[in-house]
């Protein structure tokens, strides 16, 4: 994998008409199907030929290497992501599907990792002033994670946030 800063995102930042465009399309049917079933597959070559500077769109995503919870193996993801201070947030929102994404269950069982080339110790979001908190600004980022909440309240599942210290 090609090393190069993970670049930082700030919850907090005025985003632009094309970050907008992206978000409206990415909510969208359509987004939906691209992002589970094209980007997906794409994003990681992408990150690694353009040094993570190109994505297919404006929201910014990097590479999550984790160990397999079963298998002990390497196990590589493309994950959206936002910083608070130095450490990075993620949502394991699972496109607002009934389960928890299986790199949940990877950093669960081994919390070392690593994120877009850079080391980090993982640990799942507990206190629920701070989980509000923090998801709040993931809305900021990504109004998507709004749309996915709504999906996982029927049937009783809280997105999990994890918060990545570095190492």
């Amino acid at each position: 994998m090609l090393c190069v800063p993970l670049r930082y995102v700030d919850p907090s930042k005025k985003r632009g008409g094309v970050y907008r465009a992206s978000v409206r399309f990415g909510r969208s049917r359509a987004g939906q199907f691209v992002a589970r079933h094209i980007a997906r597959h794409t994003d990681p070559h992408l990150f690694r030929l353009t040094g993570g500077r190109v994505n297919m769109g404006a929201i910014i995503n990097a590479p999550l290497i984790s160990t397999g919870a079963k298998s002990g193996q390497p196990r590589m993801v493309q994950l959206t992501y936002f910083h608070d201070g130095r450490d990075v947030i993620l949502l394991a929102s699972n496109y607002g599907g009934t389960r928890h994404p299986q790199w949940y269950y990877n950093l669960k069982a081994h919390p070392d990792c690593e994120f877009g080339g850079e080391r980090f110790s993982a640990g799942q979001v507990t206190d629920s002033n701070d989980y509000a908190r923090l998801y709040r600004l993931a809305e900021r980022v990504y109004a998507g994670y709004s749309d996915y909440r709504d999906k996982t309240a029927p049937v009783g599942r809280q997105i999990p946030i994890f918060r990545l210290s570095p190492r």
